[in-house]
């Protein structure tokens, strides 16, 4: 009985620890890491862990990271702060936050903006936008990876979503 009441303890143990393992999912820039998608514009967003995004222009490479930065220049206002923060994450969705207060200059409203991007296949992620109570969304397609080695965090000089 003893023998039975041990073998059952390490089953359930070994059981507990491999569900554990096998219901871990793997995260959204993790399982995205140094991929590429591009939208409409030929704007392109780059996903890799320990950022939000990376976002390649015509003109410039900016990333996003998590926190909060204060005195923000962006579009003739100065924001008091700009909070970026991650709202979920999980296997194929990532969804994202900038909050904004209110700034000094001639319309400086504090404003959210969200960004939920939703892999729907191997070749395609649906970005839903919702800034400030107006809806929004697009679509990206998988493209080559785009370098981001020259790229600067956009926020704290203005690069805002």
């Amino acid at each position: 009985m003893k023998k039975s009441l041990l073998f059952l303890s390490a089953f359930l143990i070994i059981i507990s620890c491999s569900s554990n393992d096998s219901n871990s999912e793997s995260l959204f820039r993790s399982n995205y890491n140094n991929t590429s998608w591009a939208d409409a514009d030929g704007v392109i967003y780059t996903f890799k862990t320990g950022k939000i995004a990376y976002i390649t222009t015509n003109t410039a490479c900016y990333f996003s990271t998590i926190g909060s930065y204060s005195n923000v220049e962006y579009d003739g206002c100065v924001y008091n702060t700009v909070t970026n923060s991650i709202i979920s994450e999980d296997n194929d969705t990532f969804t994202v936050k900038q909050t904004t207060s209110s700034g000094t200059g001639s319309f400086c409203p504090a404003t959210t903006v969200t960004y939920t991007f939703q892999v729907l296949d191997e070749n395609t992620i649906d970005v839903q936008t919702n800034y400030d109570g107006s809806q929004n969304s697009y679509s990206l397609t998988k493209t080559n990876t785009a370098s981001t080695q020259s790229c600067v965090d956009g926020t704290p000089i203005g690069f805002l979503w």
